[in-house]
């Protein structure tokens, strides 16, 4: 069967397995195709016409994503092509077609709500697959068993479309850092076969600030290692490595830090000592190309002891002076014991910070887990940790407050669905707001970080592209932010929806940052409020977000 088509039929099972391609026909003139913003995400067999034009708008270097939905009404429609127009503003400034990236959004069956989820079963747009490869900007050809096993099963376009189903698309416009700010206008342009191309106008407002290069939130979203089998690769192989750079540089265009690999690291001798002399200009040009603001030194959870003691503390003490001499230091950190939840883990924690603070000082110590103790016997960890890390409902103000004043630092993060039924959950089964909504919480509580366990775990699944993709089936999506690209015809990342709202929540951040700087904090703490109030109250309405958004753009320029 060719894998250019996605056939809708009463079933939704029948209407996964036919998300494949065939050849482009003829269709009627039966459609319909209107616009969204990134946030909305349409049930492909149960979606409503929309808006026929759409106003958007964005800082300079910041994304802003646009969502072009076809639908086939009565008979099949094929979709040959959907594109944005050169955006042309007065004095004849014009942002070209090319800074427009275009996907299709995959579904992903979800059989099973996610623990602590009322959603719905049935299809869910997630992954995005590209136009063409993000490799090269080569077209991607279709996959054939044996004539072309290497293919993309899974591609973009055309997609003939079955009447009753809708196929949305995903339009990602990159505004330029030299872009001169005020209006601009273009079109999205749809081609289905035998008509004429449709014309949906696009307003776009710039504002006059930019966004910084490197990020205002440091993050750590885990390794690449996992990878590894899903690409048919050996782990740390030539081929692996040239497949882990296009998985950092996915990662570092949605403005997350990726993990710096292990092999760009100086090398540690026997002795303790580090040798950097073959991997430091790889390492600089990883930090200075990804824009890296954190770079994790070592995992440490258990106290070294004999001679790894004495190993162990020079490595870290030669880390520290390399890492302060090339200006590296201050993100620094040390992940120590994961998550310690008895008495003995807090201890163990208490002897690996004051280790880790007699060999390296600058070096800071990062640790998962909240500035309040679950239970007072254990004791506290203050003085041995200098990253706090709470999950999002374990949060406690008071205590973080205390260790903000002690010169603490905090981030957050989010795990399963722990907390009860309230708290903000990333699920693929949650709304695709609670994935950016996270931003305007870390500013509130004054959390300059955040960590999440992990971007590429595919292991309780044989294949996240057909299988529901979920963490112990209970937790649809857990751990999963990209899908791997074997399967859309190139070596590399498949990106995701919720991965993009990411992107904007870490963008939405640096507007706050940005007043704060202009006006002071109290004023971009009040816009901050009006949308994380705790991390079990905060704002469910997309538009409503936006619009607080578009008012702190104009504070941010009323300041200047």
């Amino acid at each position: 069967m060719s894998h250019r088509g996605s056939i809708a039929l009463t079933c939704l099972f029948l209407a996964l397995a036919f998300q494949t391609d065939v050849p482009a026909a003829e269709t009627g003139r039966s459609a319909n195709v209107w616009v969204m913003n990134g946030m909305a995400r349409l049930d492909p067999l149960g979606a409503k016409p929309g808006a026929t034009a759409i106003q958007i708008a964005a800082a300079r270097s910041e994304y802003e994503a646009i969502q072009v939905a076809v639908q086939a009404v009565d008979e099949p429609v094929t979709v040959g092509d959907v594109a944005l127009t050169d955006l042309v503003g007065q004095a004849g400034h014009k942002i070209p077609a090319t800074n427009a990236t275009r996907y299709r959004e995959h579904c992903v069956y979800v059989r099973r709500p996610s623990y602590q989820s009322d959603a719905r079963v049935g299809l869910y747009p997630d992954a995005l697959v590209p136009f063409v490869s993000p490799i090269d900007g080569a077209p991607l050809t279709e996959w054939n068993e044996r004539r072309n096993p290497k293919g993309a099963k899974y591609d973009a376009i055309p997609r003939k479309i079955a009447p009753g189903f809708t196929e949305t698309f995903w339009i990602d416009l990159c505004v330029p850092g030299a872009t001169a700010p005020g209006d601009y206008k273009g079109h999205v342009r749809v081609t289905l076969a035998g008509r004429k191309p449709i014309l949906i106008p696009v307003d776009l407002h710039v504002w006059s600030f930019a966004l910084p290069d490197i990020p205002t939130v440091r993050s750590h979203f885990g390794a690449f290692q996992r990878v590894a089998a899903a690409h048919g690769v050996k782990p740390d192989s030539p081929e692996y490595v040239v497949i882990e750079k296009r998985y950092c540089a996915a990662m570092a265009e949605h403005r997350i830090t990726p993990d710096v690999p292990r092999h760009l690291l100086p090398k540690r001798n026997p002795d303790g000592s580090i040798d950097p002399s073959q991997t430091h200009e790889k390492l600089a040009d990883f930090m200075k190309r990804h824009r890296v603001n954190a770079i994790q030194v070592m995992h440490l959870s258990r106290v070294p002891a004999g001679k790894d003691r004495e190993t162990t503390r020079r490595y870290l003490a030669e880390m520290q002076a390399y890492l302060a001499k090339h200006g590296w230091i201050d993100g620094a950190y040390i992940y120590v014991l994961d998550e310690p939840n008895d008495k003995q883990a807090y201890e163990t924690v208490r002897q690996l910070g004051a280790f880790i603070h007699e060999a390296a000082p600058k070096i800071k110590v990062l640790c998962t887990e909240q500035t309040k103790p679950s239970k007072p016997d254990w004791g506290n960890l203050n003085g041995a940790v200098d990253v706090w890390v709470p999950l999002w409902p374990l949060h406690d103000e008071p205590t973080a407050q205390e260790r903000l004043a002690a010169g603490n630092e905090l981030w957050s993060y989010t795990a399963l669905c722990q907390g009860g039924k309230d708290p903000l959950f990333w699920q693929l089964d949650f709304p695709l707001l609670d994935y950016r909504v996270w931003a305007w919480l870390n500013y509130r509580y004054q959390m300059t970080g955040l960590l999440y366990w992990a971007s590429v775990y595919w292991g309780h699944v044989k294949d996240p592209w057909l299988d529901q993709p979920s963490f112990r089936l209970a937790y649809n999506g857990e751990g999963m932010l990209f899908y791997p690209g074997r399967d859309a015809g190139f070596d590399g990342p498949v990106v995701s929806m919720r991965l993009k709202q990411i992107r904007d929540g870490m963008e939405d951040y640096e507007y706050l940052h940005i007043l704060a700087q202009r006006a002071g904090r109290d004023k971009a703490m009040a816009f901050a409020r009006r949308i994380g109030r705790t991390w079990r109250d905060w704002e469910k309405d997309p538009e409503k977000l936006l619009a607080v958004r578009a008012e702190l753009a104009r504070a941010i320029e009323a300041a200047k």
